[in-house]
């Protein structure tokens, strides 16, 4: 029985279970009472994901609002974690990435006044517009946080820039890479499951063209970008110079011009979104893939993928100085190029620019060393320097 006060762990969507069930898994196998609490942001693909990872929300903000914009989503999940807070008189507060929840749950912490640790912080693109508006939550959650996990060292570098002291940041590679290595192995050590998701998806493992794997999502694609992106797939299954598989994101928006571009076309396949093995899996076959997503740009070049990136910019650097990955001008001639061009290309041999797997252990052995340090209570002062 724990008679300490807990950790919080603030979690949302999709993407932040992924990367934070290494860490709690961590902390956890060390004796430390972590509750996870999640805020419905993603009130679908965030719970689907808990069941796949075999985790389980202990606090349940319920705090989603279909079609809200983010400031009022914020103000959703802050009225409900201030009481959870209140409750629970955290020591800490564990937040992951860039979402709304992230920066939720950073500030409610400060407002309690408990020492924050940011999971993947220091990512940057320098442009407040690419991405919106999580390129704005990074530069928020800075100040109220006491430790910055840091996943490579152009993370750190960043963060040092912007006045972060060197002691309270820890590079210890992206957790993200953590659970791809354990799915990667729940289907190597388990035939059947790859047997399972050939007869759901047969089109995977027997495409008549090269297979590209396509994902849509951010909100700054939305528009005359996501026409193009769109107009250059439709493309490129027209004439038949790629297999098509695209899980579609729950975004309305985003749904409505895909299937107007793209439904009906023998060589697309559109299809509702998919769990973290699946994705895996799918990614294990595909000879492409191109997204706008930022943890697909980082698993990718573990399984030797090569990514077209549709983005403007990006704040994973790494994979493009890795030869892993590629910004894409977001006009349908420009894609469509690029495909044609990378398909050409010769296998790519898999590296990890984002880390070796163990950032979940780093973490929770650097927490470990904190919370035990006597000095710990009251460190609200530090933070922001």
């Amino acid at each position: 029985m724990h008679c300490e006060p807990p950790l919080l762990a603030v979690c949302g969507t999709r993407p932040e279970v992924v990367k934070m069930a290494p860490v709690i898994r961590a902390l956890r196998a060390r004796g430390q009472a972590v509750l996870l609490v999640m805020t419905g942001q993603h009130p679908d693909l965030a719970p689907q994901m808990l069941r796949e990872l075999g985790l389980s929300a202990d606090i349940d903000l319920g705090a989603h609002q279909a079609g809200a914009p983010p400031a009022q989503i914020m103000a959703s999940i802050l009225m409900r974690l201030a009481p959870v807070f209140a409750a629970w008189q955290p020591r800490l507060a564990l937040v992951q990435g860039d979402t709304v929840s992230a920066l939720a749950g950073a500030l409610a912490a400060a407002y309690a006044r408990v020492p924050v640790a940011h999971v993947e912080a220091g990512l940057r693109t320098h442009d407040m517009a690419e991405p919106f508006p999580e390129e704005m939550h990074r530069a928020m959650i800075v100040p109220a946080t006491a430790l910055h996990f840091a996943p490579t060292e152009t993370a750190a570098q960043a963060l040092m820039r912007e006045g972060v002291a060197a002691a309270r940041i820890h590079i210890t590679g992206n957790s993200g890479i953590d659970a791809l290595h354990a799915t990667a192995d729940r289907l190597d050590a388990d035939p059947e499951l790859s047997e399972e998701l050939t007869v759901r998806h047969p089109y995977v493992v027997r495409p008549r063209y090269p297979l590209l794997l396509a994902t849509i999502h951010r909100r700054e694609n939305i528009g005359r970008r996501l026409g193009a992106i769109a107009a250059a797939l439709a493309r490129l299954a027209a004439f038949c110079e790629a297999e098509i598989v695209l899980p579609l994101h729950p975004n309305p928006a985003v749904q409505a011009v895909l299937r107007d571009k793209l439904d009906g076309l023998d060589a697309v396949h559109l299809i509702p979104p998919v769990d973290h093995m699946t994705m895996v899996w799918m990614m294990r076959q595909a000879r492409l893939l191109v997204t706008d997503s930022g943890g697909l740009q980082e698993e990718a070049p573990g399984l030797g993928l090569r990514t077209l990136v549709l983005r403007q910019a990006t704040e994973r650097p790494e994979a493009l100085a890795a030869g892993a990955s590629e910004l894409v001008e977001l006009q349908a001639d420009s894609i469509v190029s690029a495909v044609r061009r990378t398909l050409l290309r010769g296998p790519m041999h898999p590296v990890f620019p984002f880390g070796d797997g163990r950032a979940g252990e780093r973490i929770a052995d650097v927490l470990e060393t904190w919370l035990a340090d006597a000095s710990a209570v009251g460190r609200m002062a530090e933070v922001g320097g």
